[in-house]
């Protein structure tokens, strides 16, 4: 669970994220369920406001922050929306995760989430080298894991 405190206009106001059965974000005890954007990895982005305060609540894996007034209250870095990663970047995410998993079953396909959260990460920061760089690095573990396992069969 993640709780922040915004104040906006003199009122204090509580957001919680919280992650069980269903992810539910609660806003002033007011609770939201939300879904991810995408069918792999947790994504979401969510809108709050109060007043002239705008906050944003942006989840990406497991990694949840509260922007606020275009600020992220635990990076301080600026907000950038979800909705502005290439569609290359979802590719692959698809690529990475169900690939893997067809090739070397559900070690690699761990490797395809996980990695996938860093071709997220970095699309969202607008560098294109290191998302290759990653997607490259996770077809080379994810083609070890599947050699691996392959000579493991032909032993037995």
């Amino acid at each position: 669970m993640k709780k922040w405190e915004v104040e906006a206009d003199g009122i204090k106001h509580t957001i919680e994220y919280k992650v069980g059965f269903t992810k539910k974000i609660i806003v002033d005890g007011e609770t939201y369920k939300v879904k991810s954007s995408n069918a792999f990895i947790n994504l979401i982005d969510y809108a709050i406001s109060f007043g002239d305060t705008d906050c944003r609540l942006v989840v990406i894996g497991a990694k949840a922050d509260l922007a606020v007034n275009g600020t992220f209250l635990g990076s301080k870095k600026p907000y950038e929306p979800i909705s502005n990663l290439p569609v290359w970047i979802y590719v692959l995410v698809g690529l990475s995760i169900l690939g893997g998993m067809l090739f070397a079953g559900i070690l690699s396909l761990i490797v395809g989430l996980l990695m996938s959260i860093l071709y997220i990460q970095f699309g969202l920061k607008k560098k294109t080298g290191p998302v290759i760089a990653c997607f490259i690095i996770c077809s080379a573990i994810q083609g070890l894991i599947g050699c691996f396992l392959a000579s493991l069969l032909y032993l037995y």
